[in-house]
């Protein structure tokens, strides 16, 4: 394993040593994101910056890229003009929206159009979004959303905070977070959803969405206990989403590439663009179409995406 290298790259999010996971030409990323998504990333990074690198904290265990590099309101539009980008039936929704009182006065970050705020029974809620045309599409359907960021709230404001696939975005995971902290009232709860690195996603190889501009951040378990130990907050539970079966063809799939980055010593490389990796892609599709043919059920110990994580403030 390389030396940490804390002077430089510190975790953004408990400031301690991290470690080289890999290095990934900025022109390979972009070539997956045309190639996936239609959309090009090229200009969303500095024209000095031709390679980013891959950390892990090893404390936590949060992921980074580095330089940490968000994606401008321009690459979002694109991704919002894509019919699959805003989803309706996210599995940590019904979760939540369970778990809350009427009485709750709640707040949605990165709200988008508002589906979480239909589903909750709060009689006072009201969501956050940077994007004008989704905030948009939600005010048309009467619901209370703002462009503004979470630090313009009053404290103590909330008795509940949601953040669903917000995390995994922001660059200063650290000030995010008191913020949401800073709005709750003591005994409020925080609601914190984000792609799952332990689970199937974190083996997926050419998974442009989970690489910069898009998530800046890999989140797992051992960060998210971590936020216990950097802020007034007391973790009540952690829960994974059940694989949906429409995933699984998804999850063979990484587990296809797991078995291959242990064959080459954990050498394999996320995002190369190469003749060698194109054909490994192509195996790799041979390999799960056969997986699911064979076992067309979803494993009982299978975990989906998702992680979900409930705090309570002090």
């Amino acid at each position: 394993m390389p030396a940490p290298n804390s002077s430089a790259d510190p975790c953004p999010l408990c400031r301690q040593a991290t470690v080289l996971v890999e290095r990934i030409a900025v022109d390979d990323l972009d070539a997956e994101y045309v190639r996936q998504m239609q959309i090009s990333v090229k200009r969303e990074f500095p024209a000095s910056v031709r390679e980013l690198r891959w950390l892990e904290c090893t404390t936590c265990g949060l992921g980074h890229f580095a330089p940490l590099t968000a994606g401008s309101s321009d690459f979002y539009a694109s991704l919002a003009a894509r019919p699959d980008y805003y989803t309706t039936d996210r599995w940590e929704f019904g979760e939540v929206a369970a778990r809350l009182q009427p009485e709750a006065d709640l707040v949605d970050v990165g709200c988008g159009d508002g589906v979480f705020l239909r589903l909750a029974p709060s009689l006072r809620k009201r969501g956050l979004e940077f994007n004008p045309e989704a905030s948009a599409r939600g005010r048309a359907g009467g619901l209370d959303i703002a462009q503004a960021p979470l630090d313009r709230l009053e404290p103590h404001s909330a008795d509940v905070v949601t953040a669903f696939q917000v995390i995994e975005h922001v660059d200063c995971p650290a000030a995010f977070l008191a913020d949401a902290v800073r709005v709750l009232r003591p005994g409020g709860r925080l609601f914190l959803s984000a792609p799952d690195e332990d689970a199937y996603i974190g083996s997926a190889l050419h998974d442009p969405l989970n690489a910069p501009p898009h998530h800046l951040l890999r989140w797992r378990d051992r960060a998210l206990r971590q936020l216990e130990h950097l802020l007034p907050l007391t973790l009540v539970h952690i829960d994974r989403e059940p694989l949906d079966p429409r995933l699984l063809y998804a999850y063979r799939r990484a587990q296809a590439a797991g078995v291959a980055r242990l064959a080459s010593g954990g050498r394999l490389p996320r995002y190369r663009v190469s003749r060698a990796m194109t054909l490994l892609r192509r195996m790799l599709n041979v390999a799960a179409r056969a997986a699911v043919r064979l076992a067309p059920r979803v494993p009982s110990h299978a975990v989906g995406p998702t992680i979900l994580a409930e705090f309570r403030r002090q």
